[in-house]
């Protein structure tokens, strides 16, 4: 009868420290995947993933908000923002985008690593990026010159002040 109380006492105390570390082990995990969805969302706004409908960086439009747009501007600058969006095209298939992540798994596993085939990828994907900056950069051109005096000089003024803080 001992040995049973012994064996029972055993027991409880093997669940109970199971469900301890069960415990830990699923708070880590939370953790760990917390991180992990919050570095992924990062990384694709970075690079144009989950985010990429978007139209306009989110430092861009705060700094337009503030400037206290008129109406007949608001018309203007929803316009002139469709327009780059049309321009800008669909993002790639899931074809493309998987023929592109089998081109560079055959690149990085080859045995002889091939540098023109790489250089080639980076070229690709930098006029991609070139690209999209310099539309980017005209849209806001065309945005500006819809801008009174004042709005312009604050678009300024504001635009010195957070260049360099990093994105917004």
């Amino acid at each position: 009868m001992k040995s049973r109380l012994t064996v029972k006492n055993s027991l409880l105390a093997l669940v109970a420290s199971s469900a301890l570390l069960a415990g830990q082990v699923y708070a880590t995990s939370t953790d760990t995947n917390t991180q992990t969805e919050q570095t992924q969302e990062k990384g694709e706004r970075a690079h144009g993933g989950k985010h990429h409908g978007k139209s306009m960086h989110k430092s861009v439009r705060k700094m337009l908000r503030s400037l206290d747009l008129t109406d007949t501007q608001r018309t203007d600058v929803k316009a002139i923002i469709e327009k780059y969006k049309e321009e800008k095209g669909e993002r790639p298939s899931a074809e493309e985008r998987a023929a592109h992540k089998t081109e560079m798994l055959a690149l990085i596993s080859n045995a002889n690593f091939d540098d023109a085939k790489a250089d080639s990828i980076i070229e690709a994907k930098q006029l991609k990026q070139k690209e999209g900056m310099k539309n980017f950069m005209k849209m806001q051109n065309e945005i500006y010159q819809l801008l009174t005096e004042e709005q312009k000089e604050k678009f300024d003024s504001r635009f010195t002040k957070t260049k360099g803080k990093g994105r917004g």
